[in-house]
């Protein structure tokens, strides 16, 4: 299926807040994440911080895959055993650590 180029949006995907296991986490300093549109895919490709990048046929689905991959991100390295981990992912969770926070009384 061919996206018509008048509904094919590139602009800049900013995340700022996910949940984790009921718990939501917020920055006051969002991740930007560029997107394009690869024609020959019919897919969007989000590429920005910790690494991170995904495609899919729409916005919204690369969205959702977002949320999901911080969510794993989190509880993977964030909150995972820093001694299973490797010293890379090690580094990751403390970044996320450091750039996410815990909001208060929220689910």
């Amino acid at each position: 299926m061919i996206t018509p180029a008048s509904e094919i949006d590139t602009s800049p995907m900013i995340f700022t807040e996910f949940v984790s296991e009921g718990r939501r986490y917020r920055t006051d300093r969002p991740l930007v994440f560029t997107a394009e549109y690869l024609d020959e895919d019919d897919m969007y490709l989000i590429e920005g911080e910790f690494e991170v990048a995904l495609w899919a046929p729409t916005r919204q689905e690369v969205w959702d895959m977002l949320t999901e991959t911080m969510d794993w991100m989190w509880r993977t390295l964030a909150e995972g055993d820093p001694e299973t981990l490797g010293r890379i992912p090690r580094e990751q969770g403390a970044k996320l650590r450091a750039r996410f926070a815990l909001v208060p009384d929220a689910t």
